[in-house]
This record gives C-alpha cells, sequence and structure tokens, in this order.
C-alpha cells in the first residue's frame, strides 16, 4: 500500500508526500529529516512514520511541543496506529494521512474552527487559533467515541450534554430536545444549565427551537437586541426571556428530524462565533447517527 502525506494547513499548504511500504520517515524542521516541515514551533526532529503491512504507525521523537493525532497527545517513543483522513496536529501546521484527504477533510477542519490559512506575520494570533482547532478535534473525537458507546437515547442526550457544556465556557444552559419519530411532537427534553432553574418547561427558548426544526437549518442569534433574518415573534421572546445570545441546530438522522440542540448565554450578547455554529452543526450529524444506530439495534434485537 502506497500512501501519502498531505500538508493541509500551514507552509506548504497542498503539498503531498508519498510512502513507500517497509520504509521509515522522519518529519521535522530540519533538511536532514525525510520530510521537511517549514515551521518553526516543531521541533528539528518531530516524529517518524511508517506503513507495516498496509497498516501506517507514527511515533513522536520526544517533541517539544508533542504531536496531536486522534483527539490526543501521543505518548513519546510509543509507535500509534493512524487511519487516512485522521488529522495530524504538529505546531502550527496540520498533516493527514491519504491522498484524497484535502477534499475528504475540508469540512472537517472547517467545523473544527480552521477557516483560513495561516498568516506568516501574526504568528502569535494563528498559534493560538491551531491550539483552538486542536481543543476542538479533541472534542470532536471524544463526542465521536462516546456516542459510539451510547446504549441509550438517555445515555446519548447526557453525554452530549457534558461534552458541550466543557467545550463553550460561554454558554449558561445545554438543552437536548428529541423527537417523537412518529408524531414528531417533543417527547423528551434534557439539559444542563450552570445556575439553578426555577422552570424547567422554560430552560430554553421554543420558537428558536421550533424555527429550526421547521427550517431545518442551524439557527444563531448574536444578540437578541440586535437581529436581522430572524421571525419577529422568535425575537420577542428572546428578549421576553432575557437571552441575550442563543444556536439552535437540528439534528437530521436518514430517517427524518430526531430532535435539536440549544445552547444559550442570558448575560452575553456576540457570545458565540461562527465557527461556533459550525462545531454544533459537526456535532449534531455524530449525534443522528448514534441514534439511527440505536434505533436500528433496537429494530433487529
Amino acid at each position: 500500500m502506497e500512501s501519502k502525506l498531505c500538508i493541509l494547513v500551514g507552509k506548504g499548504q497542498g503539498e503531498s508526500f508519498k510512502l513507500a511500504p517497509g520504509k521509515e520517515y522522519t518529519v521535522g524542521r530540519h533538511s536532514e529529516n525525510d520530510i521537511k516541515i517549514e515551521d518553526d514551533n516543531i521541533s528539528r526532529n518531530h516524529f517518524k512514520i511508517q506503513i507495516k503491512e498496509d497498516k501506517c504507525f507514527i511515533t513522536d521523537l520526544h517533541s517539544k511541543n508533542g504531536t496531536f493525532v486522534g483527539g490526543k497527545d501521543l505518548s513519546p517513543g510509543i509507535a500509534t496506529e493512524i487511519r487516512e483522513g485522521v488529522p495530524i496536529v504538529i505546531g502550527m501546521t496540520i498533516l493527514a494521512l491519504g491522498a484524497m484527504c484535502e477534499s475528504c477533510l475540508k469540512s472537517f477542519l472547517d467545523s473544527a474552527g480552521f477557516n483560513s490559512e495561516i498568516s506568516e506575520y501574526d504568528e502569535e494570533i494563528e498559534l493560538y487559533r491551531v491550539m483552538t482547532i486542536k481543543k476542538n478535534l479533541e472534542f470532536i473525537y471524544n463526542v465521536t467515541y462516546s456516542l459510539m458507546e451510547s446504549k441509550s437515547l438517555n445515555e446519548i442526550s447526557k453525554k452530549l450534554l457534558n461534552n458541550i457544556f466543557n467545550l463553550f465556557k460561554r454558554i449558561d444552559r445545554c438543552v437536548i430536545v428529541l423527537i417523537n419519530d412518529q408524531t414528531g411532537e417533543i417527547n423528551n427534553v434534557v439539559y444542563r444549565s450552570r445556575k439553578p432553574v426555577d422552570d424547567p418547561k422554560k430552560v430554553y427558548n421554543r420558537e428558536l427551537v421550533e424555527q429550526a426544526l421547521i427550517m431545518k437549518k442551524p439557527v444563531m442569534v448574536k444578540d437578541s437586541n440586535n437581529i436581522e433574518g430572524i421571525d419577529e415573534k422568535v425575537t420577542e421572546s428572546l428578549q421576553l426571556m432575557k437571552i441575550q445570545s442563543a444556536m439552535c441546530v437540528p439534528i437530521v438522522g436518514c430517517y427524518g428530524i430526531r430532535g435539536a440542540i440549544y445552547v444559550d448565554s442570558l448575560e452575553k450578547p456576540n457570545g458565540f462565533r461562527t465557527s461556533d455554529l459550525d462545531l454544533l452543526k459537526d456535532v449534531s450529524g455524530r449525534a443522528a447517527l448514534a441514534i439511527d444506530n440505536l434505533f436500528l439495534q433496537m429494530s433487529f434485537s
């Protein structure tokens, strides 16, 4: 099996390197490496990569800033198997294995928070952004694996709540709304809130959720006092509930709408960015897949 190591983000973006079976390649910023990466934030000899029996293994060479793969930092000196399409983050550079990785991972990287090119003039800002991407990628992998292990709708909902709440520090409330696939009506609401809730029925803005479900599209309100393109009824209800900013993303599976993910901030206008909405959209897709798989398992049991 011959594969390619591609640079997705960073200097040399779009460049790829062929990897032959059985051969070991070193990767780093020094010219003595088999694959040289122009990035001052990676080590002279950062990691090595090798293809053995149709499997690819990567080993961190005790690099200063580490090698981030599959939602975790690799333990130095230990070979770890890596699959095609899994982002590899070193310094300010993101790589991936696979000839088609750039096109396949574009939407994934967008949802993780990277949707523009690296700027060589603002390295401190860009380094912060890449660190944010690492955190978001870790979040996506954690969500994926936790959902795969879930055995019930309630377990899926709770794991979603915990993961989302831990990532978005600006939110006050996170709500998972589940819909009956037969009647289309809301049959369960699970939530987490930073402060005690007086009335569980008012823990989310129903009008905003209904708009997202009807449109089957994500809806974001950055500032409830300055809204454009949102139904007037939604605007009035947000202001009445004193919700400053909110996001809602429908959970759409192969067999229809499964529910919605809702988050809001009661005190902070402009609490969310477009990249936050992209990340929530990615999570909703994974949640929909987990719910669909759960129903399929139940139907065959």
